[in-house]
């Protein structure tokens, strides 16, 4: 009986064993190179962005958005902008023109509405249900105008330059019921970057005028704050970072101080960013929504644009590329006949590549 047992149980555990094996083998091996998966049109003027799992190409005149299938999603045109900037999110495209009175809101399917409004537009952000945050300025004062997407007026917010300060960004979450701003002051001839957060949902009618909390840094301006998910803040600022959560009002979850400039930003699953150190190294950091790093390594590749998606960091030079796996070693490094023009993940092993004559859809081999 005993002997029985010994017996079978020999072929288990070495099956046990090789499996093991051929997992850490086959599962940590780096990937060598790449094969196209199907070519897509591509437009040598337009410059590229990716959006949603989408690639979107967009010019003075007009932007689109082509699916991983090749399939083009919607087609949108425009009168000759000298300053377009886009916000997306979900199925949502606004597109304004810096300095001018006009935006475009399109619904993902290539139906567009345009609206204006009263003074010249500085900034625009976006929500999943076509909620519009429109910052704009006339001589000293500057104005929030919220607006649903059908263009009607939902909230206002009016500052004054003297009082105030020069407002630097803003940031609308996924719902559309909170709204972050930068303003940047002067305090005793020192530069004070002030971030204000709203909530205009129940628990934002019990303040007044919807503002929940204030945060100043001090010597510090604040020219970048994002949306990451709907419930959490990144203020980006020179020489600190501090990441909020705000399901209602905002509580820092990390708050980072830098010794040199944020060099590069990208959010995903996980919110990377590229500083340098004291050696003047450059320097890649992950962050998860609760504020713990999850990788951080030195950076020798000369990169000129940085995507991250699920647990793939993507860095891309003018002819070749680096692709990272969070908590693990680099999963590749390669080079392009073609020229990089943009290189960004879209999950399954698969890639958009804008190359200098043509576009495709890529996936790594071993």
């Amino acid at each position: 009986m005993n002997k029985r047992v010994v017996f079978v149980g020999i072929p288990v555990v070495l099956l046990l064993v090789l499996c093991v094996v051929a997992l850490r083998f086959f599962g940590e091996k780096e990937y060598t190179g790449y094969a196209e998966v199907r070519e897509l049109e591509v437009r040598e003027t337009a410059s590229y962005l990716y959006a949603d799992k989408k690639l979107i190409s967009y010019g003075p005149e007009g932007v689109q958005a082509v699916a991983a299938d090749g399939t083009l999603l919607w087609n949108v045109t425009y009168n000759t902008m000298k300053k377009p900037v886009f916000s997306f999110c979900g199925e949502r495209m606004l597109v304004a023109d810096i300095g001018t009175k006009e935006f475009l809101l399109s619904d993902g399917t290539g139906v567009t509405k345009s609206f204006s409004v009263p003074h010249p537009i500085q900034a625009v952000c976006v929500s999943k249900q076509g909620i519009c945050a429109v910052l704009m300025n006339v001589a000293e004062k500057d104005y929030i105008y919220l607006y649903d997407k059908e263009g009607v007026l939902l909230s206002e917010i009016e500052t004054v330059v003297s009082q105030d300060g020069f407002p630097v960004a803003i940031a609308l979450s996924e719902d559309g019921t909170k709204l972050v701003t930068s303003y940047m002051k002067i305090e005793d001839d020192e530069a004070v970057g002030c971030v204000t957060f709203y909530n205009f949902g129940g628990v934002g009618q019990n303040y007044f005028g919807n503002l929940v909390a204030q945060v100043q840094y001090e010597k510090c301006l604040v020219p970048r704050i994002e949306f990451w998910g709907n419930d959490t803040v990144a203020v980006l600022g020179e020489n600190t970072i501090e990441l909020f959560e705000m399901k209602e009002t905002p509580a820092s979850v990390m708050k980072k101080e830098l010794t040199a400039p944020i060099r590069s930003i990208a959010f995903g699953d996980y919110f990377c960013m590229i500083t340098k150190n004291a050696e003047g190294q450059n320097i890649l950091e992950a962050y998860d929504k609760s504020g713990k790093v999850r990788m951080m390594r030195v950076i020798a590749f000369p990169y000129i644009g940085f995507q991250t998606e699920g647990k793939e960091v993507v860095l891309y030079g003018h002819s070749g590329c680096e692709i990272y796996t969070i908590g693990k070693d680099t999963c590749f490094k390669g080079s392009f006949e073609g020229g990089v023009r943009n290189l960004f993940a879209i999950g399954g092993n698969r890639y958009f590549l804008v190359e200098n004559k043509k576009g495709s859809v890529i996936r790594l081999t071993r």
